[in-house]
């Protein structure tokens, strides 16, 4: 059974951070959110994997893959280029799938035990979890226990069961896809072949995911999966140098990373190479690689990669790599893109 990942996408929610790259790559709790996917799967016992390229700097997520052996699987990819539906990225692996695949969208998490779909039965099976918001997802309508309706992005309430991005399909779904005509949307919609197999009378399988799921499509959503993922799987783990500062529960110091005269409070992610200096790091914060943190305060954000902030307090922020923000006043709120540079 092959998994496939969907990578592609302009993450306009997202921008600026996405002008500069694709929004699964962000990194949350010390990993890329398409990673958490593909560990997740490859957990799971699947270990071909296809990842769908976009047009947003698709290159990128081939460098930072490669083959896939790094992470213990095969990595197959396939170019999608301009985005035209969810239906229309799973059509483009035709050739490259067996019988029964899984499909994963790379920019969702969901905790949630991948191993079943290997034994999926019908023509289909979804995940779907309870939302407040609808329509802002496909929703499926469920009669007596079966999948009857699926709608993408409803202007009216009809249900409140969002599909959570993760698909089990047979090769059928391809015939299905085959015959649809864009949306209103003008995309091919994975909702309306979906809604093909059922007017085919074909079985469509779902499960109600209970707890928490994300679709980090917006800042507060990679916040939000940060903390989670955070709480979820943080350990205590020191392999940098701390010195003169205090470390409070659990806190991750990758290697390389410095900690001096400092205070760390966690679940708290600092990664490899990163200094942080005279500082206070706060619960549910990541730190990426090769930052440097001095004479600042941070709590519940997200720093990413080769970040320099110096006397500045942020919260609830979110800063692209390579950014440089300096002297602040107290608890900005932050959203910057990469390569960027504020003196506030």
């Amino acid at each position: 059974m092959e998994a496939v990942i969907l990578h592609g996408g302009q993450g306009t929610r997202l921008r600026p951070l996405t002008h500069t790259g694709p929004k699964q790559l962000i990194k949350v709790a010390g990993k890329p959110v398409s990673q958490w996917v593909l560990e997740q799967i490859r957990d799971a016992g699947i270990k071909d994997v296809v990842i769908i390229l976009g047009d947003n700097t698709p290159t990128r997520v081939v460098d930072y893959y490669g083959d896939g052996s790094r992470f213990g699987v095969k990595i197959t990819y396939v170019y999608q280029g301009k985005a035209r539906g969810l239906a229309d990225a799973v059509y483009k692996v035709k050739d490259v799938v067996s019988d029964k695949f899984l499909v994963y969208l790379g920019d969702n998490v969901v905790p949630y035990d991948l191993e079943k779909f290997s034994s999926f039965k019908g023509s289909a099976s979804i995940l779907l979890a309870k939302v407040e918001n609808p329509n802002r997802f496909g929703v499926a309508v469920i009669e007596e226990g079966k999948v009857v309706k699926l709608v993408e992005k409803p202007k009216e309430p009809i249900s409140d069961l969002a599909l959570v991005g993760v698909y089990g399909f047979t090769r059928e779904i391809f015939d299905v896809i085959e015959g649809l005509k864009p949306s209103w949307r003008g995309e091919l919609e994975i909702t309306d072949a979906i809604q093909g197999l059922i007017d085919r009378g074909r079985e469509v399988n779902y499960e109600v995911v209970q707890g928490w799921w994300k679709d980090t499509g917006t800042p507060r959503d990679i916040l939000e999966a940060n903390a989670f993922l955070l709480d979820r799987h943080a350990e205590r783990k020191i392999e940098g140098e701390v010195e003169n500062s205090t470390i409070d529960g659990r806190v991750i110091v990758e290697k390389g990373a410095v900690i001096k005269n400092s205070v760390v409070r966690g679940p708290t992610y600092i990664g490899k190479d990163s200094k942080v200096v005279n500082s206070y790091i706060g619960p549910f914060t990541s730190v990426g690689d090769s930052s440097e943190i001095v004479d600042s305060e941070i709590e519940y954000s997200v720093i990413l990669d080769r970040v320099r902030i110096k006397g500045v307090s942020l919260m609830d922020s979110l800063v692209g790599n390579n950014a440089n923000v300096e002297k602040g006043g107290r608890w900005q709120k932050l959203i910057i893109g990469e390569n960027s540079s504020v003196i506030l």
